[in-house]
């Protein structure tokens, strides 16, 4: 790259963290029009943008870092990477070769491509457009797209035909993304397209590992959640509350020691894994 490419970049980097900062928030195709550039491109100027502080992307796109514009994750704890990493290493520890791995929409599941890359003979199935690209960079694997509709603000494939299409693949784990645990038990969630997705492809995958944003116990209400119990594998940042930690225990989740790192690891894998053993008859 020349020189004067170099300062066009950056001046144009500059002008959207403005632009962000000026009206709290601004989608990518409303970015990509104004400076009639790619999304593609628009997106790699926000993932600049993020490692340095200046925004948070948020499905499809980019909120002031010190906004007070809505936030997709309850506040409380803000995921820095030093928290994320112990997260996603323990996920990976989880995966087994030769399967079919499918990463849910949501920030954090997506989060764990590069880190599928040291697997041998995965393939993956992805479920947001946003992170094909990430895939195709990071990893020597099959990948694969759901189909169904995409998503204007999540970039996610969504609605009856993206539900189906999970039909086809023989799904061996499954990647999950959460906000919080709520104090009624369930995964909150930031959409009823999320759900859906995520809800159909947790009931069919042999294993279920959601990564929680949040380890403190939500209070609130979401049209958008998931049932605790449907998950095999909870994975948060930090030590859950002691209310939060009773709810999973009650759920029968066990917790798993950790080796390193501060996140807590949860899991219900060999109970979950006898209940559909019996109901289908199937040797394990």
């Amino acid at each position: 790259m020349t020189i004067g490419a170099k300062s066009a970049v950056l001046q144009r980097r500059l002008q959207i963290a403005d632009w962000i900062r000026q009206h709290g928030q601004m989608r990518v195709d409303e970015l990509s029009t104004a400076l009639m550039v790619s999304e593609v491109t628009i997106r790699s100027d926000l993932t600049y943008l993020e490692e340095q502080g200046l925004i948070v992307r948020s499905f499809g796109k980019a909120i002031a870092a010190k906004s007070n514009a809505p936030r997709d994750r309850p506040a409380g704890m803000t995921l820095t990477k030093s928290l994320i990493i112990p997260m996603l290493r323990r996920a990976q520890g989880l995966i087994g070769a030769d399967q079919t791995v499918l990463i849910g929409p949501g920030p954090l599941a997506t989060q764990i491509i590069p880190w599928l890359a040291d697997i041998p003979g995965i393939a993956v199935l992805l479920t947001n457009v946003e992170a094909i690209a990430l895939a195709r960079t990071c990893l020597d694997a099959r990948i694969y797209c759901l189909g169904g509709e995409i998503g204007a603000e999540s970039g996610s494939f969504e609605g009856g035909n993206a539900v189906r299409s999970l039909d086809h693949y023989p799904l061996g784990w499954a990647v999950l993304d959460a906000d919080a645990l709520s104090a009624d038990a369930a995964l909150l969630l930031t959409s009823k397209a999320a759900e859906r997705l995520s809800d159909a492809a947790a009931r069919r995958a042999e294993r279920s590992i959601v990564l929680v944003g949040n380890p403190a116990l939500s209070l609130e209400r979401r049209a958008a959640q998931l049932p605790l119990g449907i998950a095999t594998d909870i994975i948060l940042p930090g030590p859950p509350s002691n209310r939060a930690r009773d709810i999973l225990l009650d759920a029968g989740f066990r917790p798993i020691e950790s080796d390193a790192g501060g996140e807590a690891h949860f899991s219900n894998f060999v109970r979950t894994t006898a209940r559909r053993v019996h109901s289908t008859g199937a040797m394990p």
